[in-house]
């Protein structure tokens, strides 16, 4: 412990002697306040200095909500929006989280089971007619073990690759075509976006919604995500312009239409008050919250994946459950140490592995205590 304060100590130092004109914040907290982001809280200037630091080292572009028992601990944005025309970030600029938009697919079938509209054991062909394997479920899709091919894929021999694609579309091409699976359904894992765009579909087809207005209704609002929707070419808002490294503007293609397994545009608050309100046994009951973050079990191997989060257990009964994102030059990251009730959330407009990298030290700072994370770098970015 002695020598991780020590540690923890030479970067506060190191950090906090670099040049000042080097770098600056867009922080702009407006109406937002939090008990402990004071000048003379040491946590917060640790995470602060750090995050300059990590701007300055590494060229990240994006922004950052660290929370401790509900409350925020710090907060920051560095870089730009939009580059060309110098729009600075702010902390309610929007940006897209890839793949930790599965979360929400997750909570939307998650609710529709608590009402009784559907069971998890239920053939997705039951809500989508036609579907060749009937042996499918919609647990399978959850956990990721369909076996399903991989729909970025196997659409781009069946569309022009320019008229925007939807998940019914998707749906139809594998009616239509029946692209060959990996392997036999419940075999075993295998992280596939497919699986996400079926259960969208499935929640549109059960609510009787766009899947688009049933997470504006039923997910977002009552979480208090007053700028948070999904991405659609149809209803473009303002957000974020992603950027490939340093400054190519990734370009929007004809998969951005697809939803369920990315698609989320949020805010950093927006995304403080979804941890929230997730906890607080309003959006689903704290029974079937804690389910979703069991590791499956196939065939006996216990994996670290549950429904739309991915788990990680260290020491006994503590977990953090994790989901990493990227598309089209964003990349995304959200952590919670649910032993320590701390949560990060992190991203970039400019696509770098800076997001991925640093979850750990923040993790050790809140907990006072340098606990090893052993999560893959590759599972934090998919």
């Amino acid at each position: 412990m002695y020598k991780f304060l020590l540690f923890l100590g030479f970067v506060f130092f190191s950090v906090s002697c670099a040049q000042k004109n080097s770098f600056e914040t867009n922080n702009t907290n407006g109406n937002i306040t939090n008990e402990f982001d004071t000048i003379n809280n040491w946590t917060t200037q640790l995470l602060k200095h750090y995050f300059i630091n990590l701007a300055q080292t590494t060229r990240f572009n994006g922004g950052i909500i660290v929370s401790k028992n509900g409350s925020i601990v710090y907060q920051d944005v560095s870089g730009y929006a939009n580059y060309a025309g110098k729009d600075t970030l702010t902390l309610h600029t929007a940006f897209q989280i890839g793949s930790v938009s599965k979360q929400f697919t997750a909570v939307a079938i998650l609710q529709l089971f608590e009402k009784g509209l559907l069971q998890l054991s239920d053939a997705i062909e039951k809500y989508i007619p036609g579907f060749p394997d009937k042996s499918i479920t919609i647990n399978m899709l959850l956990n990721h073990t369909s076996g399903l091919a991989n729909y970025n894929y196997f659409c781009e021999q069946y569309t022009d690759r320019i008229t925007p694609l939807t998940n019914k579309e998707v749906a139809d091409i594998m009616i239509a075509h029946n692209p060959a699976p990996y392997f036999p359904p419940g075999l075993q894992f295998d992280y596939c976006n497919t699986n996400y765009v079926l259960l969208a579909l499935i929640v549109e087809n059960v609510s009787k919604m766009p899947f688009r207005s049933y997470c504006d209704e039923h997910i977002f609002k009552p979480s208090g995500m007053t700028n948070t929707y999904i991405f659609s070419f149809f209803n473009k808002r303002k957000a974020a312009i992603g950027y490939h490294f340093p400054w190519t503007e990734a370009l929007h293609t004809y998969q951005d239409e697809v939803t369920g397994d990315k698609g989320v545009y949020t805010t950093l608050y927006d995304m403080y008050n979804w941890d929230r309100a997730l906890y607080s046994g309003e959006i689903i009951s704290h029974n079937l919250l804690n389910t979703a973050f069991q590791p499956s079990v196939i065939n006996g191997e216990v994996v670290n994946y549950g429904m739309g989060w991915r788990i990680m257990e260290y020491n006994k009964n503590s977990k953090i459950i994790f989901h990493g994102g990227w598309w089209r030059g964003f990349t995304a990251l959200f952590v919670r140490d649910l032993t320590n009730k701390t949560s990060i959330f992190i991203y970039s407009n400019v696509r770098t592995n800076a997001v991925y990298n640093n979850y750990q030290f923040v993790l050790n700072v809140l907990s006072g205590k340098p606990i090893r994370y052993n999560i893959n770098s590759t599972e934090l970015a998919r």
